[in-house]
């Protein structure tokens, strides 16, 4: 079952990393990439109920930090360029949904 598991991700993913490998990546798309990295940190690090319990039950804080990146950014009150990929991502698809 494992084996089949790992060839169908293989299927499914090598065609997007083939159709987006050559795309072109800069500066802003760096900063967005480490300020949503500084944003799942904040995740872990407020709600995840197992950092919270790693944390409070005296398990090794640098075992639990390092599952977070190394590299994030934080910005205050961040802005995007209104028609640009990172603010129609922030608009279209981080808002939060009731899916029920």
């Amino acid at each position: 079952m494992m084996q089949d598991v790992g060839n169908g991700l293989l299927k499914a993913y090598m065609p997007l990393v083939m159709r987006r490998k050559d795309m072109p990546y800069g500066e802003r798309e760096r900063d967005f990439q480490l300020y949503r990295r500084g944003r799942y940190v904040e995740f872990n690090l407020v709600w995840d109920r197992g950092t919270h319990f790693g944390l409070q039950s005296g398990g090794r804080t640098e075992s639990i930090l390092l599952s977070m990146p190394a590299l994030v950014s934080w910005s205050y009150n961040r802005v995007d360029a209104p028609e640009s990929a990172e603010a129609q991502l922030a608009s279209k698809f981080l808002k939060p949904r009731d899916w029920v």
